[in-house]
């Protein structure tokens, strides 16, 4: 016990000034956390998305500029479905999804559509998380990076980050599967993340936290 304890001491004073961990997500914490949203600029939609049910053509303007901002809007106005604050086992979280919005506003048309499958590497979410500007805040931010939307398969593909906001270091990244479900594209694909939040909640949360521990008290 006394050695762990001079381990976690020493980590402790390692850590830059109001830097944070992986820990301040798991258990008590006065860590402020902060929902940043979903990050579509680099999905890839997977089969066709011209024609979606009852819902009439879509093209990828439209899915950039109208369901990017609407699938985000859906989480912050329905929060008591899409409950990040209970996924995390948190009082609070706060909201803050402009810089997300812009970086989805600026995503390129053209690499949208795709025939093949793509998997983002640990490295592949570090170089996304670097482009955000996160001058100005704070504690621990939670994004959703979309990786893809998968008509032919019926499954859509999101990593679960956490960043160090002070630092922009990515603390935590799993990638998660969710299956879609619902009539017309806005709740379609939604709905695969709320099955995403879900299982964080009643299963994966506790799986992290456990691991978390364990690499704290083996380094």
């Amino acid at each position: 016990m006394r050695k762990i304890i001079v381990v976690l001491l020493a980590w402790m004073a390692a850590m830059p000034a109001g830097a944070q961990s992986a820990e301040g997500l798991f258990g008590a914490s006065d860590t402020k956390i902060t929902y940043l949203g979903i990050d579509f600029s680099h999905v890839k939609l997977i089969g066709n998305f011209a024609e979606f049910f009852e819902a009439g053509r879509k093209n990828t303007m439209e899915i950039r500029d109208v369901y990017f901002p609407r699938w985000n809007m859906v989480v912050v106005n329905e929060r008591e479905k899409y409950d990040i604050s209970g996924m995390l086992r948190k009082n609070s979280v706060y909201y803050d999804l402009d810089m997300i919005m812009s970086v989805n506003a600026g995503t390129a048309l053209d690499s949208l559509e795709s025939f093949n499958e793509v998997v983002f590497t640990e490295e592949d979410i570090s170089r996304f998380v670097s482009g955000y500007d996160l001058s100005g805040k704070q504690g621990i931010g939670i994004v959703f990076i979309a990786e893809s939307l998968n008509k032919g398969s019926q499954l859509a593909v999101f990593h679960f980050v956490a960043i160090d906001m002070g630092t922009g270091e990515v603390l935590l990244q799993r990638r998660l599967r969710g299956e879609p479900q619902g009539f017309g594209l806005r709740n379609y694909w939604i709905n695969s993340l709320y099955h995403i939040i879900n299982n964080i909640k009643y299963y994966y949360y506790d799986e992290w936290r456990i691991a978390t521990r364990s690499q704290r008290i083996q380094a």
